[in-house]
């Protein structure tokens, strides 16, 4: 995986990765930045999010479920003194419509979370901050 970040004034920068797409990226406001990209602890959160719901999806519909809509929204916990203020804990709250069972979603979760063989990306977060998820089923 080639990503590339280039600075284009101060503290914002821009990235460029496989996918061709450029992603703006600034630093919080307190520190000099002014608003113009998406800071980098967001990003790790589209990062996990993005990927449970795409391996979250996979898995439903290899059961040969029907799934029309996923949403995702995270929280976490921080260190709130010094420095690092690392996530100490990650929250999902997975929504989903489909004919689906909330169990049916849960162990598509557990299978795309905590297993080694679905989305990287959560798998390693949840062994450094652990990630705990809320299944709402929506009609």
């Amino acid at each position: 995986m080639k990503v590339k970040v280039v600075q284009k004034e101060d503290f914002h920068f821009v990235g460029i990765g496989e996918a061709g797409r450029e992603v703006p990226i600034d630093a919080a406001g307190y520190v000099g930045g002014k608003g113009r990209g998406i800071r980098p602890p967001e990003l790790l959160f589209h990062s996990i999010a993005g990927c449970v719901g795409i391996h979250l999806y996979e898995a439903l519909h290899k059961e040969g479920k029907h799934v029309e809509h996923i949403e995702i929204e995270t929280d976490a916990e921080r260190v709130t003194e010094g420095y690092p203020k690392v996530f100490t804990k990650i929250y999902l709250f997975v929504k989903v419509k489909g004919h689906v069972s909330e169990e049916d979603v849960k162990k598509a979760l557990d299978k795309t979370i905590y297993n080694p063989g679905t989305c990287s990306i959560a798998y390693m977060i949840n062994k450094v901050a652990p990630i705990e998820y809320k299944i709402e089923l929506i009609s």
